[in-house]
């Protein structure tokens, strides 16, 4: 039997995004999603972020903290997988961050 989906659309699994926060205030932040900018909670997140870090999210929930060369390994398989749209974020990840400056 095959799959009710061959032949229509490929099946995707909700993953969560790879995003590099800008400002941080208390347990919210605002951070990028290629040219999207969005909200994201910081309650669920245990480590300590600033602006210029790099997390993973998912619907609006910050999950992990991620090193650079980890960011720069997700968003690489993301293109890998859905084209050159991620490529200027795999740049961001790869070059030294400005570090905008914490929300009070």
């Amino acid at each position: 039997m095959r799959p009710r989906w061959v032949g229509k659309v490929e099946p995707s699994m909700c993953l969560g995004e790879v995003v590099r926060l800008d400002a941080v205030s208390g347990a919210s932040a605002r951070a990028r999603l290629g040219d999207q900018v969005v909200a994201v909670s910081l309650v669920t997140l245990d480590e300590h972020v600033a602006p210029g870090d790099w997390i993973l999210v998912h619907s609006g929930f910050a999950l992990h903290r991620l090193e650079p060369d980890e960011a720069v390994e997700a968003l690489a398989l993301r293109s890998w997988r859905h084209g050159p749209s991620v490529q200027g974020s795999i740049s961001d990840a790869s070059s030294p961050s400005s570090h905008p400056q914490e929300e009070s």
